[in-house]
């Protein structure tokens, strides 16, 4: 308990040195941000891409083997398998796929890139890559505390000592920064609907000081009720909105694409993956800007996901896990960029607002657009405040819910492109978590294999 408490205090300590910096010193600050992320991700992002790419394929060999009949624990799931799926794609992913879906194959093609390859670019940021690391954190999570009994695995697994202590604050501080970038995703939108709506002006601060409060409503509601019917609701908004854009633009064209693209992907997967922009500086400023910053931005999501994907996979098999936290997301990923992409691009648009406006000028679209964006938002905050609470004390969940969004309210009285500087701030607070979940790894397998190794030899005798 007092290790717990300890814990939350240089957590907290942490979080405000950095928005003390913010505060003070901002024009220093983004500085120093943009000069770790040029010196450090652009010269060893590799680092990050390399053990996710490795990482794919010993899953997607594990899950056709009989590995991939272990379970995790004891009885049945927890959770249905829609609900299941619907938390894991919530909080995996959510509230993102709304922003980039249409954004990012339009940046790609205005910097000179055609539709076909954009499309295949935004499938690397998005799909195996990102998703594995949620499979990793949360099988590794999942079978220690449900096979090993470790009640605190991140902790445990690093020997229950300094290490594992500072481990643990990198990674608070680290969900902390990166839903931060959720309020902000979320805080736009809705402040521009309710000025366009109803005429009425919301400050970014009141705004996600009002997100919070929802998120603070749906932790106190417990995760049977809130969490998930709140995900059961974000995945048939998400669908919805999907299977309208694809039916009201270019069904046949869309469906034509997907089936061009993926196997491509499939095909190019391991050379997009470990592309390293050898001898091409330009390629290498490119792969710092684009594919090393997602790769590190989701470490510094991967524990805070993964521990929530352990929690609700109780009872599940290794084969379940990789088909409904690597195979199913990355399909459904990779349709959406397709659709929302596509889509956007014919439109002509900036982003998803536009494009939903345009298909239906009733609104029904747009405020089913809204309400995703609210309810992606309300249980990515909720879940990263619950991860938050496992890690450090018990009933501190709404403080680190209030922390979130804190740090993104100070952010945003930096002006400027907000965004950037949040995905900037998780890309080199990434490094820390990255070498944490390492270090977890390595423990983690030190504790498996003289087991695994142990349950053969008695197998053989």
């Amino acid at each position: 308990m007092k290790h717990d408490y300890l814990t939350t205090l240089a957590s907290v300590l942490t979080v405000g040195v950095l928005l003390g910096a913010i505060t003070l010193f901002p024009a220093q600050f983004e500085i120093g941000l943009e000069l770790a992320k040029t010196q450090v991700i652009g010269n060893f992002g590799f680092l990050f891409t390399y053990p996710a790419f490795a990482a794919s394929l010993f899953f997607l060999v594990a899950a056709v083997t009989p590995l991939g009949r272990l379970r995790f624990g004891e009885g049945p799931p927890e959770f249905s398998t829609p609900s299941w799926l619907g938390m894991l794609f919530s909080t995996g992913m959510g509230i993102a796929l709304l922003t980039w879906g249409v954004s990012e194959p339009r940046y790609h093609v205005e910097a000179g890139m055609s539709s076909h390859e954009a499309l295949l670019t935004a499938f690397n940021h998005w799909g195996l890559l990102a998703w594995v690391g949620y499979l990793g954190v949360g099988v590794m999570f999942a079978h220690a505390l449900y096979n090993l009994n470790i009640t605190k695995p991140a902790e445990r697994l690093l020997g229950n000592g300094f290490l594992s202590r500072l481990n643990l604050v990198s990674l608070v501080v680290a969900t902390v920064i990166g839903l931060s970038l959720t309020f902000s995703y979320a805080s736009t939108p809705l402040r521009q609907a309710l000025a366009d709506g109803l005429g009425l002006e919301v400050s970014n601060a009141a705004m996600i000081l009002t997100l919070a409060a929802f998120a603070i409503l749906s932790s106190v509601s417990g995760l049977q009720r809130g969490i998930k019917w709140l995900s059961n609701y974000n995945s048939v908004f998400a669908l919805t909105l999907m299977l309208a854009v694809f039916v009201l633009t270019f069904p046949a064209e869309i469906l034509k694409q997907f089936i061009l693209l993926l196997p491509e992907y499939l095909v190019r997967y391991p050379a997009m993956a470990t592309d390293i922009g050898l001898g091409d500086p330009e390629r290498k400023a490119w792969l710092a800007d684009w594919l090393y910053a997602f790769e590190a931005s989701w470490y510094g999501w991967f524990i805070f996901t993964g521990v929530f994907i352990a929690r609700i996979s109780k009872g599940r098999t290794l084969r379940e896990l990789v088909l409904g936290i690597l195979i199913v997301p990355t399909l459904l990923t990779c349709f959406w960029f397709v659709t929302f992409g596509l889509a956007g691009l014919e439109a002509d648009v900036e982003d998803v607002f536009q494009l939903v406006r345009g298909l239906d000028t009733s609104g029904i679209l747009s405020l089913v657009l809204l309400l995703n964006i609210l309810l992606f938002f309300v249980t990515s905050a909720d879940s990263a405040g619950l991860v938050c609470e496992m890690l450090t004390a018990k009933r501190t969940r709404i403080f680190w819910i209030l922390a979130m969004a804190t740090l993104a309210i100070v952010i945003g009285w930096l002006g400027g492109d907000v965004y950037r500087v949040i995905l900037t701030l998780i890309s080199v607070t990434a490094i820390p978590v990255a070498i944490g979940i390492f270090a977890l790894t390595f423990g983690f397998l030190r504790r498996v294999l003289p087991r695994r190794a142990a349950g053969l030899e008695q197998s053989r005798d």
